[in-house]
């Protein structure tokens, strides 16, 4: 049985989510001159802000209000027991809460080191006490992409029983964020044009949407999800869109429908010229020309990061709610030198009511994710038995690391890393070196500290020198999934990444589930936690796979 939408919510710089959708059909954006910090230093300070947000507490107050709203939307007052939650963000309370106490820090004695708060996960543990939850709690963060990888794990989630999963995608305005990627080079110099002839780059935003899913009937279903990875460049998308196309038909294949049956796709269509023409040519590899309605809505809103892929999944599920087609890009034009073209060829309006909707999303690693929703229940999961093929454990000494020692032929890339992408790509390394490990292998990890190393350098190079002298470097390791995604390019692995901000059992649960329900035929939950830059580490690997195919 496929899974229901029972209630949707969105709060963007837009507004609420009919307030979204308005401006998608007038093409008003709602990018702000003035973002709520200083903007000294970052190459454009345009940005897409909700006015009047509590800047002590962005992300609290954006989840609490969406997931409301979606519950009051579904008519729900009393959460079933055993009710799950889970929150998609790229940097959670690091805007707020986190970068308070690192600032103070910077400037004070080491007892402020005793009350660091949880950056990325204390937002979902602080709603999860509000609302009362008591099935499972999870925080997903794997960047740009989070939010449509976070109802994949909620699909895991109804399919082994759990009553109801509330998703939650969120991410608010940061300087820690806006100066990485002006650092990057990716902000637009004006404002965003995804496709267009144009386009230069992107605008960050901040915002959230609440899906409440569950196996109840319901007018709108998750009909199925899909992963692909690029395992090509740390930040620059595969040009020929290979991941993408991947979580494209996966998700197809396992709603058991075919590419004609598709009437509408939402792109990730960041302005960026990399990544419009990578969604370019992945649409044009899985869809005949002229044949489906292409919208988007980072236009409008800025890119929300995490929250984008729940923010363009909740304007799916209100699409297909009204029966009506989203308008497209307005500046969509052939650029045949760099793939833009293909988006051209299959753009088209909807010559009749959208029964289903595709939202793709991607992110740093070369993470891809897709979702598909339909007016018609799809088949659902089919579970398939599953068994432990090995376990491994590396254990990395404390201090200073000499590569010459820890692997002798290390790439040069390698010896450049952070100690938390080391560890967790030299762990992936030995256990290559035990078990053969196919191409379309998944790999889950979890941890507690994740990237706080790469956090702690960055943002220190952001207060104390600003935004044009922040370390890129260090920026660009600030994804929890950094160890993941610098392994999959070494190995050539291209099955679902996946990163939680949460404990050990949480990776051997997703990556055992990911392996029975079909998304990979091997798994590998790995567990690392580096809190310092000289702390001994161990990592735990895992991995699982299909008794037969």
């Amino acid at each position: 049985m496929s899974t229901s939408v029972l209630g949707v919510a969105a709060w963007t710089a837009a507004g609420d989510l009919n307030e979204l959708l308005e401006r998608l059909h007038t093409g008003e954006h709602a990018i702000s001159d003035a973002p709520p910090y200083s903007s000294d230093g970052l190459s454009n300070p345009r940005c897409g802000r909700i006015h009047g947000l509590d800047r002590d507490r962005p992300v609290l107050a954006l989840l609490r209000k969406v997931v409301v709203d979606a519950l009051a939307d579904a008519s729900i007052d009393t959460l079933p027991e055993g009710t799950g939650l889970i929150v998609a963000t790229s940097s959670g309370d690091i805007c707020g809460p986190w970068a308070a106490w690192h600032r103070a820090s910077l400037n004070t004695s080491s007892e402020a080191l005793a009350s660091e708060p949880s950056p990325r996960q204390g937002p979902t543990h602080a709603l999860a006490a509000e609302l009362g939850i008591t099935g499972p709690t999870t925080t997903l963060s794997i960047a740009c992409a989070s939010g449509t990888a976070a109802l994949s794990i909620a699909e895991g989630w109804l399919h082994d029983g759990v009553p109801m999963v509330i998703v939650a995608g969120v991410d608010a305005l940061s300087d820690f964020v806006h100066a990485g990627f002006s650092g990057l080079g990716a902000l637009s110099a004006s404002l965003p044009r995804p496709f267009s002839t144009e386009r230069d780059g992107l605008v960050i935003g901040e915002g959230a949407a609440a899906l409440v899913l569950s196996k109840q009937p319901g007018s709108i279903c998750l009909s199925a999800t899909g992963h692909g990875t690029d395992a090509t460049h740390i930040t620059a998308p595969d040009r020929g869109g290979r991941g993408a196309a991947s979580a494209l038909r996966s998700a197809l294949e396992r709603a058991a429908l075919e590419p004609a049956d598709i009437d509408m796709v939402s792109v990730h269509g960041t302005g960026t010229r990399f990544n419009d023409g990578m969604e370019a040519q992945a649409l044009k590899a899985i869809f005949p020309p002229h044949q489906l309605a292409v919208h988007g809505v980072k236009h409008i809103i800025g890119h929300t990061m995490g929250a984008a892929g729940v923010i363009e999944a909740a304007v799916c599920v209100a699409a297909l709610r009204g029966q009506q087609h989203l308008p497209g890009p307005q500046s969509i034009t052939p650029v045949a030198e760099d793939g833009a073209s293909a988006l051209a060829e299959v753009h088209r309006e909807g010559a009749h009511p959208p029964r289903t909707a595709l939202s793709m999303s991607s992110a740093f690693g070369g993470v891809n994710a897709t979702a598909l929703f339909s007016r018609e229940p799809g088949p659902g999961p089919t579970a398939r038995p599953t068994e432990e093929l090995t376990r491994l454990t590396v254990s990395l000494p404390a201090g200073p690391w000499s590569t010459a020692e820890l692997w002798p032929d290390a790439p040069d890339r390698f010896r450049r890393l952070d100690r938390f992408t080391k560890a967790g790509w030299l762990a992936l390394q030995r256990l290559s070196n035990v078990i053969d490990l196919p191409p379309d292998t998944a790999i889950v990890l979890a941890s507690r500290t994740n990237c706080r190393g790469a956090d702690v350098r960055f943002h220190q190079g952001l207060v104390t020198s600003g935004p044009a002298r922040a370390s890129r470097r260090a920026f660009i390791y600030t994804v929890p999934h950094a160890p993941l995604a610098e392994a999959s390019i070494a190995l050539g692995i291209r099955g679902p990444t996946l990163a939680f901000a949460d404990g050990p059992e949480r990776a051997g649960e997703e990556a055992e589930r990911l392996v029975r329900l079909g998304h990979a035929p091997l798994a590998v939950a790995v567990t690392l936690e580096a809190p310092n830059d000289t702390d001994a580490v161990d990592v735990h690997l895992v991995a699982w796979h299909l008794l037969s195919r």
